[in-house]
């Protein structure tokens, strides 16, 4: 017993691995079977948490959303990240062979943008901590809402974790996230044209409403839920020069919302999410609903329901959503 406890103090990695055991079920639970988190289920935060960033040159500091100071010493060569928006926000920086570990939803194809990178080069579900310290990553990238005490046990063995702010409630806390993940990861360059390109989407999404139509007025919904003020949703519909029905309903984030609600809102536009294949059945569900039946959207074709993978993310894929929303409301 003597020997067995040396050989465990002589080595940090294998302690961490053996409490990290310990943790596994936990860690489990905080990564639903689904494998995501619907945006905005939670309240949204009542402020952003602030990140600051050091110089550029290496090492590298950032200041996460817990005001701890993780130092990057280079740029990474093994990323791991284990929330699902965080997946999108390293596929889009960072050459996808560099990327370790992802979180379980990106192998659901049914709700992954990063599906076929994550297909090709087969890298390890971050749910399992001992599997992920076992690759000695340069970078695991975790969400503010991730256990505090899987992160200080991380922290323990010296490798860079830091957690990440993903309650996004506007397009530029998004557009911001790219240009961070870049400066923790070290592609700066191809982050900052992305950084361009997701702004580039929003200045068109700005444009598109026609000078002299009426704003239009857009209900988001999930299930019996729908988006309120410090959303997401409600910023998109903002940009778009539409006028969330949610909101203008005193909804404030994820929020409820019943029968009475949506005929005294009576909205111009419906607009939801479905899996991949299936939104003529979930279209067809919402129109089954006595309320949504009697409102100006359903009496006019104006149920959108799109894609989970344009609905739903909240990473520089949100743009998917601003075209194609877009596109309903204005044309093509």
């Amino acid at each position: 017993m003597k020997v067995a406890c040396h050989r465990w103090a002589a080595s940090p990695l294998a302690f961490l691995l053996v409490s990290l055991g310990g943790l596994t079920a936990a860690v489990e639970r905080w990564a639903p079977t689904s494998g995501v988190i619907h945006p905005l289920r939670a309240s949204p935060a009542k402020t952003e948490p602030h990140i600051r960033t050091g110089a550029l040159e290496y090492p590298r500091v950032v200041w996460d959303v817990d005001g701890v100071a993780v130092k990057v010493p280079r740029p990474a060569r093994s990323i791991v990240s284990q929330y699902w928006s965080i997946d999108e926000f390293v596929y889009t920086v960072a050459p996808p062979e560099l990327v370790t570990g992802v979180s379980e939803s990106a192998y659901q194809q049914r709700i992954s943008n990063v599906y076929a990178h994550v297909l090709r080069h087969k890298p390890v579900v971050a749910t399992d901590p001992e599997r992920v310290l076992r690759l000695n990553p340069d970078l695991i990238l975790v969400s503010s809402s991730a256990r505090a005490d899987f992160t200080a046990l991380v922290r323990s063995t010296g490798i860079p974790i830091v957690r990440l702010y993903t309650v996004f409630t506007t397009l530029e806390q998004v557009a911001e996230s790219i240009r961070l993940v870049g400066y923790l990861t070290g592609q700066d360059e191809t982050a900052q044209r992305e950084y361009e390109r997701f702004l580039q989407a929003v200045q068109r999404a700005r444009r598109r409403r026609p000078p002299h139509q009426p704003p239009p007025r857009i209900l988001g919904l999930g299930g019996r839920y729908s988006y309120g003020q410090e959303t997401l949703f409600h910023d998109i519909v903002h940009t778009l020069g539409g006028v969330n029905v949610g909101a203008e309903a005193g909804l404030r984030g994820y929020d409820a919302i019943n029968s009475e609600q949506i005929l005294r809102a009576d909205p111009e536009w419906i607009v939801a999410g479905a899996d991949f294949g299936k939104t003529a059945q979930q279209r067809a569900k919402l129109l089954s609903d006595p309320a949504i039946a009697l409102t100006q959207a359903a009496k006019n074709g104006r149920i959108l329901v799109f894609d989970q993978r344009v609905f739903l993310p909240m990473s520089p894929y949100t743009r998917l959503l601003l075209e194609a929303l877009g596109d309903e409301l204005y044309g093509r």
